[in-house]
């Protein structure tokens, strides 16, 4: 029998910051195991990025990007009426603390809704038959909903991954626990990032506990033939890569770094971050007027692909990988990618970054990390090399046997295609 697959993603395979990371690696893996892949973004801005081989093979449907309540959220108020609608709304209606929550909840309602009546239009147009096609949502969010609303009157094998905001209750306005539990009443499976993940939901939702399942993400093998080389002892580099937003805490990622130039006038120090967002311009100031003479900074906004972060690793000697998040769903992908590349990481201890840092592979700081407990940790491998260079080596091998995107993609393409009968 024919298997279909159905991928519906935030942005992919338009160009986003994160997105394309986690995504690209299991292509290859799902196209191995179902007969047709259809991608379906929620949004679509410019143009379909560089991804020409990958996508060989593959439908790309935006017809819900072109909806124009995805485009205009004011066109939304329009369903407020919509019975469904107001019944999830007011089936939830004693948990609203105030009028932020909500409006959260509502809009989360009408999103479950309207896109509800488009995959069933998609369904149709492309000819899906519920009993050979997988749906599989890359985001735990109101498309997954909206699926398992579709499930009252059609048999639909249902799957998503769940990641860092559609996984915390915390990083949301409102999130209504009874749609949720209803949604993952209609799933097949749910795949948290980290084992940390797995058992946050298992703890919110224990009567799906066999549903949730584990399958981290990974980073492919790019460029790490030769494990990238360190400094000479004396000139010492951080490199960073991340949004620069409130919950990346990349300022943080300074202010420690500048605190060890200052205590050690006597090495020269480099600190590197690829990434932008809205907190770009406050560190930009930061920087230009706190900056040591002993100190390069270099902060790349620009539109940088992963492929040019595995480049950046081959051709830059580095020593240290840092990221210091205030919370983190999965294991961060841009930590796979530094172990890799044999590149130590010193870190907060956050959501399920313990899972793959530790005494063997890098620095585990708490997770409010002041200058003392960083100079502290870090002083330590400056004045012993030979402890620095069994980091570089146990980072690799953590890598190559339990983060390696290629053996954990075919694993989870393999296991996702046996659930279609």
């Amino acid at each position: 029998m024919t298997k279909n697959l159905v991928i519906f993603t935030s942005s992919f395979p338009y160009w986003t910051p994160t997105e394309s990371s986690f995504i690209m690696p299991e292509l290859d893996a799902l196209k191995s195991k179902f007969d047709n892949i259809i991608i379906v973004p929620e949004r679509a801005s410019g143009t379909i990025c560089n991804y020409t081989e990958a996508l060989h093979g593959i439908t790309v449907d935006d017809s819900m990007s072109r909806l124009p309540y995805s485009r205009h959220r004011l066109l939304k108020a329009s369903h407020l009426l919509n019975p469904k609608v107001m019944s999830l709304t007011l089936s939830d209606l004693s948990t609203y603390s105030n009028i932020n929550q909500l409006a959260s909840g509502v809009s989360f309602n009408i999103n479950a809704v309207c896109f509800a009546g488009c995959i069933k239009r998609l369904m149709k147009r492309h000819a899906l038959r519920p009993d050979n096609t997988l749906f599989y949502t890359f985001w735990f969010d109101h498309i997954t909903s909206a699926l398992a609303l579709l499930c009252n009157k059609l048999p639909l094998n249902i799957i998503t991954r769940v990641h860092g905001v559609d996984l915390y209750d915390f990083r949301v306005t409102y999130r209504s626990a009874k749609l949720r539990d209803f949604t993952m009443s209609r799933l097949l499976k749910v795949y948290c990032a980290s084992d940390t993940a797995r058992r946050y939901l298992i703890e919110r939702h224990p009567s799906h506990s066999a549903k949730i399942a584990m399958s981290r993400l990974g980073s492919p093998a790019i460029l790490t033939d030769s494990p990238t080389p360190a400094g000479n002892g004396n000139d010492i580099t951080f490199f960073s890569c991340s949004r620069i937003a409130a919950e990346k805490r990349v300022h943080l990622n300074y202010r420690l770094i500048r605190a060890l130039a200052l205590s050690r006038p006597d090495m020269n120090f480099r600190w590197m971050h690829i990434g932008t967002g809205d907190k770009l311009a406050s560190l930009l100031n930061e920087v230009t007027h706190q900056c040591p003479a002993n100190l390069n900074v270099t902060i790349e906004s620009d539109r940088i692909d992963n492929e040019n972060v595995h480049q950046f690793y081959h051709d830059n000697r580095v020593d240290w990988f840092m990221l210091m998040s205030e919370t983190e769903g999965g294991v961060p992908v841009s930590i796979c990618e530094a172990m890799s590349h044999g590149v130590p990481v010193i870190a907060a201890s956050s959501g399920a970054i313990p899972e793959i840092v530790d005494s063997s592979t890098g620095v585990l700081l708490s997770h409010d990390p002041d200058d003392n407990e960083f100079l502290t940790a870090i002083n330590r491998f400056i004045s012993d090399r030979e402890a620095a260079g069994k980091l570089r080596v146990n980072a690799r091998e953590r890598w190559r046997n339990s983060f390696n995107s290629q053996q954990l993609r075919d694993s989870f393409a393999s296991e996702i295609s046996q659930l279609l009968p």
